[in-house]
């Protein structure tokens, strides 16, 4: 589900995380530093997934470089999914807290 915000509030990406943790957000007037990462942006679109309602022409509404500005997509969504670790283990090793087995190559 996603949602088009009225505000026109510029918000600090501090506050950003604050309010939409688990969100996807399409920010306008977006600024970064050197290094590309956000610094404020204006909230215009929140939702469960990234760039969700695009099917619907959500986006088009921020195409005005001149009115809007730079323009991105935030991700705050949590990706359950993901892996969080790795271990490495020796042939015929074992990790008996995870319940891996190795078994040593004949």
């Amino acid at each position: 589900m996603h949602s088009v915000l009225d505000s026109t509030e510029m918000m600090t990406s501090e506050e950003i995380n604050a309010r939409y943790d688990g969100k996807w957000i399409f920010l306008t007037n977006c600024e970064f530093t050197a290094g590309s990462k956000l610094i404020r942006g204006i909230p215009r679109v929140i939702a469960d997934k990234q760039y969700e309602g695009v099917d619907e022409g959500v986006y088009d509404a921020y195409k005005d470089v001149g009115q809007f500005g730079e323009t991105c997509g935030y991700n705050l969504l949590e990706f359950d999914y993901l892996i969080r670790n790795i271990t490495f283990l020796p042939k015929g090793g074992k990790d008996d807290a995870n319940n891996i087995y190795v078994s040593p190559m004949v």
